[in-house]
């Protein structure tokens, strides 16, 4: 088994090798002499790009071309100001800069490419800016209403997979969105915007844009996310989080007696269920923004119920929407003042609920924003979270982090003249401050380039249901998200539906969703009462239990049609993988791979692989896969022959001591 050795070595020199032909050639611009431009690719170019600013095209009254060593300049002369583009190289990537010698002279959009013309490409690979943000490949949209806004990193992808990457690094300000604009309004043409929103303040520090190529889609778009990480400063230094959340079980009802009951339930549970932490989810307050008053859900005070956790074992959580204020909230009865306003002054409502019904259980009919910009509530908060950190809690989940983001000029704002991400940042280093790097951040409901260098996991899908059909969004945009999954942060699909009492779910079905989440590489967490839940149901969330090392799972045939959905991830001191075949279908699916197509290895030991069998399936070449609607199947290949009895799903090894 000589082919087999140092499978991770192997399979670096095959993507070394792909990616070779596509890698040598620098992007290249073409300049013309009306200051219009082309960026060519291998397989994708970009052809007759002009800027613009507020949508229209920049008239200029005067062009000038130049060039120094490997670096060109456009000059385009206007009537009060000039703009200049930069394109030069770094680490062999085409970067285009941007400068305008009048800042002040505001225009709310500035675009470095107004209709550029795309040739070669037939898809888009978008990055979400938000949870259930539809991350992933589309085709070219063609109709009217199907325009894509790509925000941050965005792929054009051509039949060959070689793929034309648009990226900016730097989202400290403004966030670049890229526009594919449907053929049906221009003639069968494929065109893109490329440009950031100023939001009404001086377009100084534009970034940076880039462009680059891959062989692989998926290697195009996580490369030039792992340079934006870079440059952010994200830290992922943290373990997998492996975690339980109040939310599901008991949404606003948790009490401090549920709490002790929880908590003394887990630990009756034999094998233990090793979570890492215990996180109190929303309930514990009487109102959105009254976060440290007290409530009659914990007579004895928060800070008990944190002490009991810790006592545990465990690590304390806690849910916090930290700019969400309730109309009956004493916060709000207190400081009026302190909300976010719209132009005319009236208040910015995020939720409102007038009839019978409180979500979830809360009593607020209307929630409202904090001005982060007005010091007194920066002081609020930072006693909040100091007061929280105090108490011993070290895993934060910040929820609704998008009511912050709203842009400058469509609101009235204590301290005016920043942008809403630069608003955002100062109060995101706030919390990190307070909360201290050890403590694991989880965002929610977030700004995803403006959260970039601040949190350790993101929820990146919807809430979860206990239905197959609510599940789909779920698995579209873990899959659409992975390129980011371990660079920016880990991912979180959302709880896991665990239980087989009040659910729809079948155990097929639970098994599918449970092994995807686990492949992933991500966050893992459930809402299920471990003590509570049928003993073959703990058993599965202990297998897919999280190592201490990272990994991400990889989707081999992202940017190809599949009726079946693949996942491999390797275990490298063990020289294995592990493959999981999903029918998200309502259709029997058959398919047969081989260990090329899969893993890039000629062939292997393979096992079938679940959390109650292991069956030796041989040496092979080639798997055969037959699903039902809605199964899985997981493949164990060893180079050695060893099977996957000592480990778990997650790769932990189930005889250490």
């Amino acid at each position: 088994m000589r082919k087999f050795k140092k499978s991770a070595f192997y399979s670096i020199v095959f993507t070394l090798v792909q990616l070779s032909a596509v890698l040598a050639q620098k992007l290249q611009t073409n300049i013309h002499a009306d200051g219009s431009f082309d960026i060519v690719g291998s397989h994708v170019q970009i052809k007759n790009c002009y800027p613009a600013l507020d949508n229209k095209h920049i008239k200029a009254i005067g062009v000038k071309i130049s060039q120094k060593a490997d670096v060109k300049f456009i000059e385009y002369q206007l009537l009060k100001q000039k703009l200049t583009l930069e394109f030069g190289y770094e680490n062999q990537i085409l970067y285009l800069k941007t400068q305008i010698s009048q800042p002040k002279n505001i225009s709310n959009k500035v675009s470095i490419i107004k209709y550029g013309q795309v040739v070669g490409a037939n898809k888009v690979y978008k990055t979400p800016v938000i949870i259930g943000g539809k991350g992933g490949i589309f085709n070219w949209p063609d109709k009217s209403d199907k325009k894509l806004n790509c925000e941050s990193i965005t792929g054009l992808v051509p039949d060959s997979g070689a793929t034309f990457v648009i990226s900016t690094h730097d989202y400290k300000k403004y966030i670049s969105t890229t526009s594919v604009l449907p053929t049906e309004n221009f003639e069968g043409q494929k065109l893109v915007d490329v440009s950031i929103n100023t939001e009404g303040v001086p377009a100084t520090n534009i970034p940076v844009f880039y462009f680059s190529q891959n062989a692989s889609a998926y290697d195009a778009m996580r490369s030039q996310a792992q340079a934006a990480a870079n440059f952010m400063g994200a830290k992922n230094n943290k373990s997998q989080s492996y975690h339980w959340c109040s939310w599901y079980f008991t949404y606003y009802h948790l009490t401090q007696n549920m709490v002790t009951d929880f908590v003394k339930g887990f630990k009756s549970v034999s094998p233990a269920v090793n979570i890492q932490t215990f996180q109190i989810d929303a309930g514990y307050h009487p109102h959105l923004g009254d976060w440290l008053e007290p409530s009659t859900k914990f007579p004895n005070g928060l800070a008990s119920s944190v002490k009991e956790i810790i006592a545990n074992n465990y690590k304390a959580g806690i849910w916090i929407g930290p700019y969400m204020v309730g109309n009956r909230s004493k916060l709000y009865a207190q400081h009026p003042d302190w909300i976010l306003r719209k132009t005319d002054g009236s208040p910015i409502i995020q939720m409102s609920f007038y009839g019978e019904e409180r979500l979830w259980g809360a009593m607020d009919e209307e929630t409202y924003v904090l001005d982060t910009s007005n010091p007194a509530v920066m002081d609020y908060l930072r006693n909040v979270f100091r007061t929280f950190k105090q108490m011993g809690i070290t895993f934060f989940k910040t929820d609704f982090m998008y009511y912050g983001w709203e842009g400058s000029n469509n609101v009235k704002r204590f301290t005016p003249g920043k942008t809403s991400s630069e608003y955002q940042r100062e109060f995101f280093d706030m919390i990190r401050q307070e909360i201290g790097s050890e403590s694991y951040w989880l965002g929610c409901i977030a700004p995803f380039p403006v959260m970039l260098g601040y949190v350790d996991g993101m929820r990146v899908a919807g809430d979860i249901s206990p239905k197959w059909e609510a599940s789909v969004g779920m698995f579209e945009e873990t899959e659409g998200d992975q390129h980011i999954n371990n660079i920016w942060w880990q991912n979180d699909p959302d709880a896991l539906i665990l239980r087989e009492k009040y659910s729809q779910l079948s155990l097929e079905e639970t098994k599918t969703m449970a092994y995807w989440v686990a492949m992933l590489g991500g966050v893992i967490n459930t809402s299920d009462l471990f003590h509570e839940i049928p003993s073959s149901r703990a058993d599965l969330f202990r297998f897919i239990e999280p190592n201490n090392d990272t990994y991400t799972g990889r989707f081999p045939f992202i940017d190809k049609t599949k009726k079946i959905n693949v996942i491999t991830r390797e275990y490298p001191s063990r020289k294995a993988f592990a493959i999981l075949f999903a029918n998200r279908t309502h259709e029997l699916q058959k398919q047969t791979y081989t260990l090329q197509q899969l893993i890039n290895l000629k062939n292997g030991y393979c096992f079938s692989w679940d959390v109650t069998q292991i069956q030796k399936l041989g040496n092979l070449d080639t798997i055969n896969i037959e699903l039902k609607p809605h199964h899985s199947k997981i493949i164990y290949i060893s180079a050695d022959n060893q099977s996957p009895e000592d480990i778990n799903l997650g790769g932990k090894n189930l005889k250490a001591k």
